[in-house]
């Protein structure tokens, strides 16, 4: 069944030259060309970091387009833009897309273990039945990318599924065929279940995706998967779904190169800047794993 998507789906996109630097950047009316072949692809570029080692950009997302996608036309096209412009730059293979969101990774966890806590419900019973079918795998490190050949990706999903008429899921047996249904669902799409929380009328479910398939396809099978293993139309057509990580969309603020670590090559950086303005950990936004090393009120690193 095709349905529309309720999302809100942000991704940020790194790529760096194969030898060399980047040229200048270019300026606004380059990017206006190239912001309707990107919408085109069902991308939105919402902001930008351009230096010479590194142009990093943040997109919004239809939800018709997986990771692998959006790398490969972001890269794509802006290097065929550049091209154009008679400033031809060769780009490396590898890139990195990280999926971002209103909230952060620790939020998300932390809100789908309170949501049968904080559920108004009259039946203290219902309730730890509903705490006994929830789940979390606590070895699962969201923080870590895929790695594939081309580069590095962090998909990270937070999929919402209502029931159908907000019916509500009393019975133990259904809760089972719930959890049935969300564990089949993870193994026919390899996503990784970071955890799932089961409530009256609707489940929440976080998981860390495969870049090449897209936020559309895994809402549409979990939906499928609920409702085979229901045996009936439990959910409705009400499914959401949101990207986020351990960074939040506010986040990126600046970028700059570094030197001290990493076998003196140099490690691109980005500052990540709390709501309230303060420094709060950078980001290795490289090809290596992402490190956040806390920073000291004055900025500076503490490692």
């Amino acid at each position: 069944m095709i349905f529309p998507l309720i999302h809100h789906l942000h991704y940020s996109w790194a790529g760096w030259p194969s030898e060399g630097a980047f040229p200048l950047e270019p300026p606004s009316a380059f990017f206006d060309a190239l912001a309707a072949a990107w919408r085109a692809d069902g991308l939105e570029m919402v902001s930008r970091e351009w230096t010479p080692r590194q142009v990093q950009m943040t997109f919004k997302a239809a939800p018709e387009v997986s990771p692998v996608f959006l790398a490969g036309r972001a890269k794509g096209r802006l290097q065929h833009a550049l091209r154009q412009t008679g400033t031809p730059c060769a780009f490396s293979r590898k890139v990195a897309v990280r999926s971002l969101g209103d909230n952060r990774s620790p939020e998300v966890q932390g809100y789908l273990r309170r949501q049968s806590v904080r559920a108004d419900l009259l039946d203290e019973r219902y309730r730890a039945t509903l705490q006994a079918a929830a789940y979390e795998d606590a070895a699962l490190d969201l923080a870590a990318p895929a790695e594939t050949n081309i580069g590095r990706y962090w998909f990270n999903l937070h999929l919402v599924a209502v029931t159908a008429g907000r019916y509500r899921i009393g019975a133990e047996d259904f809760l089972g065929k719930v959890r049935e249904g969300i564990f089949a669902w993870a193994e026919e799409t390899g996503c990784r279940l970071k955890a799932f929380a089961p409530m009256p009328d609707h489940v929440h479910v976080a998981a860390r995706g495969l870049p090449e398939r897209a936020p559309l396809e895994l809402a549409q099978a979990l939906w499928k998967s609920l409702n085979r293993a229901a045996g009936c139309c439990l959910m409705g057509e009400n499914v959401y779904a949101g990207t986020f990580s351990e960074y939040g969309l506010g986040a990126v603020k600046k970028t700059d190169l570094i030197h001290p670590w990493h076998k003196g090559r140099g490690v691109w950086r980005v500052d990540l800047i709390h709501p309230r303005g303060k420094p709060v950990g950078v980001f290795d936004s490289g090809f290596r794993p992402p490190r956040v090393y806390p920073v000291g009120e004055g900025g500076e690193e503490k490692r």
